[in-house]
């Protein structure tokens, strides 16, 4: 059963392994403030709905509202989301496909443009004692005043060290059309102080741009190139049927740093 409470665990965070033979319906949803080291900000609402069903595949859907704000111009991103998870054996296999929209408008004149993205992702990783291992693509396509095309390949290396500790380890290459070759390394832990708490912590280090997440739908869509990031987060189990969530993250970028803080409510329901 620890592969079964791994997944709900890290994907999806249903509220208990009793729960796993059942159809379940978890809708979530995040605010994030950004403050940057410029005289940028930004605020983010974030839906995800996830349903389990009774013979454990995972359907996710997922919706993210962005704008950005800056004396002289804004930038509004809106990103639609969808993905499956479903096992063959030991082997599990993820699929998700996104369409990103971002629009520009600069104030002092009138200079507008938009741009469209869309991102294919497929991951494959094998479970057996404890560990996850596997490998992900994704490709991202990007038109508008910048054209951009982004292959990442990410290596999954997981491992559940007792029933409350698990690490990850992600190590990244990403090829970009103008940027050549990133490469980064990513590191997770979750640790199950009670069953009411869970932290998390982790990071990067290394050297990232349209970094794409797949275990969290999130795509880090700045051109700049992102050098380092580090968070922390808590979450609280309030019932059978409701969690709360802080986070706390800071990236640091080329030009400029950003400290992001993020609430969010996520449910579970039986259906």
């Amino acid at each position: 059963m620890k592969n079964y409470l791994l997944l709900a665990l890290i994907f999806f965070q249903t509220a208990s392994v009793a729960q796993l033979s059942q159809t379940i319906l978890s809708p979530s949803i995040y605010y994030t403030h950004g403050a940057y080291s410029n005289q940028n900000s930004s605020n983010s609402i974030a839906l995800y709905t996830t349903l389990k069903t009774n013979n454990d595949i995972y359907f996710i859907a997922g919706y993210d509202n962005l704008n950005i704000n800056n004396p002289d111009w804004t930038y509004l991103q809106q990103m639609f989301a969808a993905g499956t998870i479903f096992a063959i054996e030991s082997f599990y296999i993820k699929a998700n496909y996104a369409h990103i929209k971002g629009d520009f408008d600069y104030k002092p004149f009138f200079y507008r443009y938009s741009d469209f993205s869309n991102l294919y992702n497929a991951d494959l990783f094998y479970y057996f004692d404890g560990n996850y291992l596997g490998a992900g693509y994704t490709h991202l396509n990007q038109i508008g005043l910048k054209t951009q095309r982004v292959n990442q390949m990410t290596i999954r290396l997981e491992r559940i060290f007792l029933y409350d500790f698990f690490v990850s380890v992600k190590p990244s290459v990403s090829l970009l059309s103008d940027k050549g070759e990133l490469f980064s390394v990513a590191l997770k832990v979750h640790y199950l102080i009670s069953p009411q708490w869970l932290a998390k912590a982790g990071g990067f280090v290394g050297k990232r741009a349209y970094y794409f997440d797949s275990d969290l739908l999130t795509i880090f869509n700045q051109d700049d190139t992102q050098k380092f990031q580090a968070f922390a987060q808590i979450e609280y189990v309030l019932n059978s049927t409701l969690r709360l969530i802080g986070n706390y993250q800071y990236s640091k970028f080329a030009a400029y740093s950003i400290n992001y803080f993020v609430i969010g409510i996520r449910t579970n329901f039986n259906l």
